[in-house]
């Protein structure tokens, strides 16, 4: 039980670490390929607004451009107010549009790293001047081609792959109602979003192998105080049960003499079936608190049909003698690693469990045989129960749970006894599960 509890501290914190990181890494991946793109549409939008060139290598040109409103593509010279009229050469066009972007540097070396084409159009969008200059692997018929297949696009932006290559574009407007499409070669700013992702990634894993060492030697003195407190309640529930005994025993053989020197009355056998009942609890109560102290090396392969027969037998007469109708279906030869008494323990809570719940009259069905792959076990106690439609079969492994809420003796229980199956069952390195169809019960084990 300690180490499950254990392995599932491990499990959750290594799973919400990852979670963490994860979107984290995400987020930040997609911000940084979101922003490749971004510059490079600033880039394009600079040299289409000066009609296809990117300016002279001497001159030092920091761009923070522009809005993607197509009504503010075409800028009126005088409209700003600016002396940019007055500013010979090509210098006179470079303006600084202040919108909270980042400058994009493209002074010195930085303008022959960018390799683009450009096709201005006329307002017919005929093609009246290809510039290619700044691209070796694009001839002018090729670019004018392209352009002309672009500027049909409804979308005035976007990218596209030919071959192992990205390409961004762009479709402006011009001074004189016409369009000028640049494309630019992106491939190395895209290769480069992509290596950062793929080593973000790279480092993420890393990093969750580290947390993972980390939180596995730091996992027990996490659940330190859990253990402390689990191991004191095993405990306080053996060491009073195994105090509770003495009194127990102790009132039953006084209620016997009284029964011998004065004769029996419905006094003396309710005090005997109440101890009796009390008896059974405490063992119950001593067994539920050692769960999880099994020893694996006292499991061995033990031969389930026969525990499920045994079982069996021990409940036809009662079962008979309430009127039900007892059916069973066993393989012979199912093996099961285990210890037998805890096997057995299953079957006899199973079948208490059916006898009590089943309807008068009704039928109870034991099954037992191999899964689907004959790598296992499948044991099904089954029993009709109209009365289990709405009952929520989640709480049936809960200790002290009962689903009779009314606690009368003629279902008489603790509600730990499913709970301990539970146990057994989990000891063995098995699943139980509770199902309902039909008007019937059905307890599944599987090994």
């Amino acid at each position: 039980m300690l180490k499950k509890l254990q392995f599932r501290f491990i499990a959750i914190t290594t799973l919400s670490i990852t979670v963490v990181m994860m979107v984290l890494l995400l987020v930040l991946n997609l911000y940084n390929y979101g922003a490749t793109y971004t510059e490079a549409y600033r880039i394009l939008r600079f040299i289409a607004d000066n009609e296809g060139e990117i300016g002279a290598p001497d001159e030092a040109v920091l761009i923070e451009h522009f809005s993607d409103d197509e009504d503010k593509e075409s800028k009126d010279p005088d409209s700003s107010g600016s002396s940019s009229a007055k500013e010979p050469g090509l210098a006179s066009n470079i303006r600084k549009i202040f919108n909270g972007s980042a400058l994009v540097d493209l002074s010195g070396e930085n303008s022959y790293m960018i390799r683009y084409y450009s096709v201005t159009f006329d307002k017919d969008r005929n093609p009246i001047n290809v510039n290619s200059r700044h691209i070796a692997s694009i001839d002018s018929e090729t670019a004018r081609e392209k352009a002309t297949e672009l500027l049909s696009r409804p979308i005035h932006h976007g990218h596209f792959t030919e071959g192992t290559k990205v390409y961004t574009f762009i479709n402006r407007r011009t001074e004189n109602k016409g369009r000028i499409v640049v494309v630019m070669d992106s491939t190395r700013d895209i290769e480069d979003a992509t290596s950062v992702i793929r080593r973000s990634f790279l480092l993420g894993v890393f990093c969750l192998v580290v947390f993972a060492v980390i939180i596995v030697f730091l996992s027990k003195k996490a659940i330190a105080p859990v253990m402390r407190n689990m191991e004191n309640q095993k405990a306080f529930i053996t060491n009073a049960g195994h105090e509770l005994k003495t009194p127990l025993a102790v009132i039953k053989a006084d209620t016997e003499v009284i029964e011998m020197t004065t004769g029996p009355n419905e006094w003396t056998r309710s005090i005997s079936n109440q101890i009796d009942r009390l008896t059974v609890l405490v063992g119950n109560l001593i067994t539920l608190s050692k769960m999880g102290e099994l020893d694996k090396e006292d499991m061995t392969d033990i031969d389930f049909s026969e525990c499920v027969k045994s079982s069996v037998d021990n409940y036809k007469v009662i079962i008979s003698n309430q009127g039900k109708l007892l059916e069973t279906d066993i393989t012979d030869k199912v093996k099961v690693r285990g210890v037998k008494d805890g096997l057995t323990e299953v079957v006899n809570i199973l079948l208490d469990n059916a006898q009590k719940y089943c309807d008068d009259k009704g039928t109870i069905r034991v099954e037992l045989g191999h899964t689907r792959r004959n790598s296992g076990a499948k044991l099904v106690v089954s029993n009709d129960y109209a009365e289990g439609k709405n009952v929520d079969y989640t709480k049936f492994f809960e200790r002290f749970y009962r689903g009779d809420t009314s606690h009368n003796d003629k279902k008489s229980g603790y509600g730990i006894g499913l709970s301990m199956a539970e146990g057994f069952v989990e000891e063995f390195n098995g699943k139980i599960a509770a199902d309902y169809s039909d008007g019937r019960i059905s307890f599944i084990v599987i090994f």
